[in-house]
């Protein structure tokens, strides 16, 4: 019955993405040593069920994005295939994760950066994102962004630091000395 009402309540809210997990034991709690656990098979097969059902409602939440404008903030390291691909990565306010062609930009306001907000039409959904093949509508520079940019640089030495680590990238090291 409660696994039933979960699915109901996941039917209803129409979650955009949902991270879920199997039932297990935790020790220490008056769960775990309750009599009648529920059998592991029974706990895959409703995990199945909640993950295909996420799934689906996911993604017909998603293709309703299609065609319509989305706000980004762009990010680093969050898409897989970016480098492949030759996009980039943002999540949306709602946390939806879209893959873009940051080299379209329509503005010439320099390489869209990690930090930056760009605003961009979807072309496409998939359970777990969306995609936009159409040119970037707009850019909007940001601190962040310019954090970003500042941390690409070598780290420069300011001063005595005492053993503080500074911000940047680190200088390279020497090459070693081996033995001979």
């Amino acid at each position: 019955e409660d696994f039933l009402q979960t699915m109901h309540v996941v039917e209803q809210a129409r979650f955009a993405g949902a991270y879920t997990f199997q039932y297990s034991k935790r020790p220490g709690t008056p769960a775990a040593v309750l009599e009648d656990q529920v059998p592991k098979a029974v706990v895959q097969e409703r995990y199945e069920r909640l993950v295909e059902l996420v799934n689906d409602i996911a993604w017909d939440e998603n293709k309703k994005l299609v065609g319509r404008e989305v706000e980004l903030m762009v990010a680093e390291g969050e898409g897989r295939k970016d480098a492949a691909t030759h996009r980039l990565t943002g999540r949306a306010r709602d946390n939806r994760l879209v893959h873009f062609d940051g080299t379209s930009a329509v503005e010439p306001v320099g390489a869209v950066r990690p930090g930056d907000l760009v605003t961009v039409v979807v072309t496409k959904a998939a359970p777990h994102h969306l995609v936009s093949d159409a040119p970037v509508q707009s850019v909007r520079r940001t601190r962040s962004g310019d954090a970003w940019e500042a941390r690409q640089g070598l780290a420069e030495p300011s001063g005595v630091l005492l053993g503080l680590p500074t911000v940047g990238v680190p200088a390279p090291l020497e090459p070693a000395a081996g033995c001979r």
